[in-house]
């Protein structure tokens, strides 16, 4: 994401492993691994973490103005139930960006029926980008921006 300058700006990164915040702003991160928040917090000591599943997301309905999740959608168990939590999070006209691992029909095939169930990296299933935005439009966001390069799927939904 590009640097944003809004004064009040307030930011939740899900999942920290690739999280690299270099903007002004009331940034706070969740994650359910431990180490990964240690790690945040010395890195970006201003900033607020909280050790937690993605959902429920444990702020107030209209906080932030962006969440991010870099490479981690993938694990989630319950994407339906984050994606209705960032449309509750977001204030009016706020953005969720989305990067996750992009792979070609066949290879996503084989990665969710084969790989993915005996993972024990926490993987539960990739998605193709119409599955992707549909998690966002069933919760009630009405802009989207989506694209591929390479491996990465990216997925911007606006409230």
């Amino acid at each position: 994401m590009e640097t944003m300058f809004w004064t009040s700006l307030a930011a939740m990164d899900i999942c920290l492993e690739n999280s690299q915040k270099k903007a002004r702003v009331n940034a706070f991160g969740v994650d359910i691994a431990e180490n990964m928040i240690a790690s945040a917090r010395e890195r970006y000591p201003a900033c607020t973490f909280t050790v937690g599943p993605c959902a429920p997301l444990g702020f107030e309905n209209e906080s932030m103005d962006v969440i991010t999740v870099s490479c981690a959608f993938h694990h989630f168990e319950n994407p339906q139930t984050f994606a209705d939590e960032c449309l509750r999070v977001l204030k009016v006209n706020g953005k969720v960006f989305i990067a996750e691992p992009f792979f070609s029909p066949l290879v996503r095939c084989l990665a969710n029926t084969l790989v993915f169930p005996f993972s024990k990296k926490g993987d539960v299933r990739v998605y193709s980008q119409r599955e992707l935005q549909l998690f966002f439009e069933s919760a009630g966001f009405t802009e989207f921006e989506s694209y591929i390069t390479d491996t990465v799927l990216f997925l911007s939904a606006e409230k």
